[in-house]
Formats: C-alpha cells, structure tokens, sequence
C-alpha cells in the first residue's frame, strides 16, 4: 500500500475520535459563554432603555414611563418583565393614573418576550421618569427599586446567573452582581 496516498482506516478513526473528545469538551464552556452573553445583553438592553426614558424625560420637559407590556402597545401589571416592555411619553399621566398608555401618547421602544432560559423579575410593574431626571416607581411616588435579570441555564453557576438592576431615587440604574442565585430566579427582596 502506498503510505503517501493518504490516511489509513486506523489513523481515520483516531483523528475523529480526537477531535469528538475535543468537542465534547468544548460545548459545555461554548454553552456557558453563550448563556452569559445572552445575560449581558438582555441587562444592558434594559439598562439603555431606562437611561433612554430619563434623558428623554430631562429633554421633553414630560414624563417618560417604561412598563411591562405583553402586546408591545399597552402597559399590564401581572407577569414578569420577561414578557416583554415598552417605553412610552406619559404626556397624559395623572396622579391617580397607573401607567397606562391613553390615546396620543406616543410608544418609543418595544422589546419583546425574552428568550433563552432568561427572566426578569421585580416587584416593579413600571418605572416613570419626571421632567427633572427622578424615578416615579408605582403610582406617583418617588422610590428606589430593584429588578433582577436572570438565566435559568444550568450553564451558569448559581454566582455568576444574575444582574440586579437597582434604580434609586435620582433615577440612575446601578447594576449589582448578586452571588448565590438558585436556578429559579428568586425575586430581589
């Protein structure tokens, strides 16, 4: 047999035998890295539209509302962000007034339901910013929150699967990074 004619049958085999070991090894850190990927993205998408609402806030003179929204053209209270929000100019809003978009108010930004073993969490329905910059959490008052972005990917370890995104009461968006998350996603407290 020739030799330079090429590979034998046995060196065949050994040459996919290493590289099925390879890849095998390869895929849990390749799932892992994607997972993370997903959480970052999904954090600063969020984190952007709210910087987005308070700048623009600042700039109309107006309040600038973002909610949960599950049809991308309303704001709805039950649920998770997960579900999707929007972010809208509240020129109608009124002290007794939910955030609900009424008619001629103008929806800037929609972001669909998430996917991706990714949720979103809070005890927050919306988020209102005032013509000076400051958050209106739930119902005309002033406040800090939290939600939490998480992956429920059994890729991520239970230190490395969330993002806390804590608006205080000037209206800035710290991101924390909380250790020791079940896979749940248990709601910040």
């Amino acid at each position: 047999m020739n030799r330079s004619a090429g590979f034998s049958l046995i060196e065949l085999m050994v040459v996919i035998a290493i590289v099925a070991i390879l890849a095998t090894l390869a895929v849990p850190s390749f799932q892992g890295m994607i997972a993370s990927s997903n959480l970052t993205s999904t954090t600063n998408d969020l984190v952007a539209t709210f910087a987005r609402a308070r700048s623009d806030a600042v700039r109309r003179g107006k309040r600038v509302t973002v909610c949960m929204s599950a049809d991308g053209a309303q704001c709805t209270t039950s649920g998770a962000w997960s579900q999707g929000w929007i972010m809208y100019n509240d020129d109608k809003h009124s002290a007794s007034d939910d955030a609900k978009v009424e008619t001629g108010e103008t929806i800037t930004a929609i972001a669909s339901t998430l996917t991706n073993n990714l949720v979103i969490t809070s005890n927050l329905p919306y988020v209102s910013y005032s013509a000076d910059g400051q958050s209106k959490l739930m119902k005309g008052g002033a406040g800090a929150g939290t939600l939490r972005v998480c992956s429920t990917s059994s890729a991520l370890t239970n230190d490395t699967r969330a993002r806390d995104l804590v608006i205080n009461f000037a209206g800035r968006v710290n991101i924390v990074k909380p250790t020791g998350v079940a896979a749940n996603c248990p709601a910040p407290t």
